[in-house]
């Protein structure tokens, strides 16, 4: 197995090297980290709450999400304790070298569990419209050099539990509570 995301790594790492997608790539891999996209993703924030309904849920959502996201991939790369490729190989990182642990990408559980929560609400059409930013995001840090493609599976997976799961839950709990109430009251009425 990890012959195979080493060469897989190796793949998109130096296979996809072209002049023209590199800088593609270290946008999608570093684009938060610059104060304009910071304030930018924050507007739309806004923006959201402001519209209200189902996109006031989702930026509701994403606060917790994300936070429980952030939190499970620093967990798990302390845990697993697996070194980035830009340590454990012969290789130059294109974005820098990071020394913090490499399972799983935390980059691509975030952008998944925007997603997922996107999807938990709105349906397969968020999610056909949407996954192309995990995707691109996933790749991208492959393509940088600071994680392997399992890392990206495994963040991706984190990603989508997080974000579909508790926003289907959530609903899932919702709905039993609130087809038990009517039955409730009819028991109590009568007596």
């Amino acid at each position: 197995m990890v012959e195979l995301d080493t060469r897989l790594f190796y793949w998109i790492f130096e296979g996809w090297r072209a002049d023209w997608l590199t800088p593609v790539m270290v946008f999608f891999s570093d684009a938060l980290k610059s104060l304009p996209m910071r304030v930018a993703v924050l507007l739309l924030w806004f923006a959201l709450l402001w519209r209200g309904g189902k996109a006031r849920a989702f930026a509701l959502w994403l606060i917790p999400v994300l936070v429980l996201t952030n939190e499970t991939s620093d967990f798990l790369k302390a845990w697993v304790g697996r070194e980035r490729p830009c340590v454990a190989l012969p290789i130059e990182a294109i974005t820098g070298k990071l020394t913090s642990g490499s399972f799983p990408s935390a980059h691509a559980a975030n952008m998944s569990a925007l997603v997922g929560v996107a999807t938990a609400l709105w349906g397969r059409r968020a999610f056909w419209g949407l996954v192309w930013l995990p995707v691109l995001v996933g790749l991208s840090r492959v393509y940088v050099g600071v994680h392997y493609p399992s890392d990206v599976l495994g963040g991706w997976a984190l990603g989508w539990l997080y974000g579909w799961g508790t926003v289907s839950l959530a609903n899932w709990i919702t709905a039993r509570r609130r087809s038990k109430l009517p039955a409730s009251r009819s028991d109590s009425g009568g007596v």
